[in-house]
């Protein structure tokens, strides 16, 4: 890691997969390219070759990015810039890319994957370039900086463990096994990081003292967020509200084997305070479509009469992308049985209801 059903629900994930193409909200796009494509053409022993459910996952996992209302500037080709990034099959970290171009409200993501020293699973970060893009937003560099937009970056993979395959689990609508790492957990952390946690000015110049002191994260919490010593992941043990029983955060050190680790509210909010445009919804219980506290049947009747609807406020959005699809049930799914804590169940109940139309091993 980077220096983290039921069988009709399974058939509910096929059927509306199929709908995503035809579904138009505002986004950010996160368009991937295999390096493997790039330099000749993927072949046995690419890692995204010899697993081609890899892909399918990583793009999925990119949704839980999507819903940022972040106007990114386009970034042209001409007068000519240079991106440099961490090649994902090699490791060298001055592989370049001349005169990308680059459509307005998407970063590029390099992806790959190859055999990682010891427990090392993946590994991910955003990339530099030769001339400083604003892309629209704030001061994003130096140590003024107050947002985040970078042209994107690169992801890894580890491909073998002990010199036999990493025991990777890509199922997205299954939970791994016993000793499986999940692929999922692990690209929504190495995500993170290409958006900025534990590699934006923005976000070091939030911590003091290994604690990140973010307003979004401290209006969250109630206090700052323990950092580890080099302040690039929370402390082990950080948790999330605004959940009954709070569940572990996906940015920590290590994950742990055999266990699926989403991105929490608490993740959301250092995104916000970052300088990315985060749904509020995202900073609540996930999957609570009708904002009653828990996640139960009536959300999934709320996602099943907003299907495939667009637009702000449909029923059923649960990630505040403002539309209704996959990833949205998927939310419901993982979350599902879970409650709010008693002591934010107030203020939630004062927001009003949508409208009815290196692993640890």
């Amino acid at each position: 890691m980077h220096t983290r059903s039921s069988l009709t629900l399974r058939i509910l994930v096929a059927f509306v997969g199929a709908w995503w193409g035809s579904l138009s909200a505002r986004a950010i796009t996160i368009d991937v390219r295999l390096m493997c494509e790039i330099t000749g053409g993927c072949a046995s022993g690419d890692f995204f070759f010899d697993h081609p459910e890899a892909l399918t996952a990583l793009e999925f996992a990119a949704k839980a990015f999507e819903p940022f209302g972040d106007q990114l500037s386009a970034i042209p080709a001409s007068p000519g810039w240079t991106a440099t990034f961490n090649n994902p099959d090699t490791g060298f970290s001055g592989s370049t890319q001349n005169n990308l171009a680059i459509p307005a409200n998407t970063l590029v993501l390099f992806a790959g994957g190859r055999d990682m020293p010891g427990n090392q699973v993946a590994e991910g970060g955003p990339g530099s370039a030769s001339v400083m893009f604003q892309r629209g937003q704030g001061m994003t560099t130096g140590s003024s900086a107050i947002d985040f937009a970078p042209w994107g970056g690169a992801i890894s993979f580890d491909s073998l463990d002990g010199g036999v395959p990493r025991n990777w689990h890509f199922g997205i609508s299954t939970l791994p096994g016993p000793g499986q790492v999940d692929f999922l957990s692990i690209a929504f952390h190495e995500l993170a990081h290409v958006f900025g946690f534990g590699s934006a000015a923005s976000f070091d110049n939030l911590i003091t003292s290994n604690q990140f002191q973010g307003v979004t994260v401290i209006g969250l919490t109630g206090s700052s967020a323990p950092l580890t010593a080099d302040n690039n992941h929370w402390l082990a043990g950080t948790t999330s509200p605004p959940y009954a029983d709070e569940p572990p955060s996906a940015l920590t050190a290590a994950l742990t084997l055999g266990r699926r680790t989403p991105l929490t509210p608490l993740d959301y909010a250092m995104f916000a305070d970052v300088g990315w445009q985060v749904p509020a919804k995202l900073f609540g219980l996930h999957g609570d479509n009708n904002l009653d506290g828990q996640v139960d049947g009536r959300d999934f009747l709320l996602w099943q009469r907003g299907f495939a609807m667009t637009g702000t406020s449909v029923p059923g959005d649960a990630n505040g992308d403002e539309r209704v699809d996959d990833y949205d049930l998927w939310l419901w799914q993982q979350n599902h049985g879970k409650q709010l804590a008693s002591s934010a169940i107030i203020s939630n109940t004062q927001v009003p209801e949508p409208p009815v139309c290196v692993i640890a091993l």
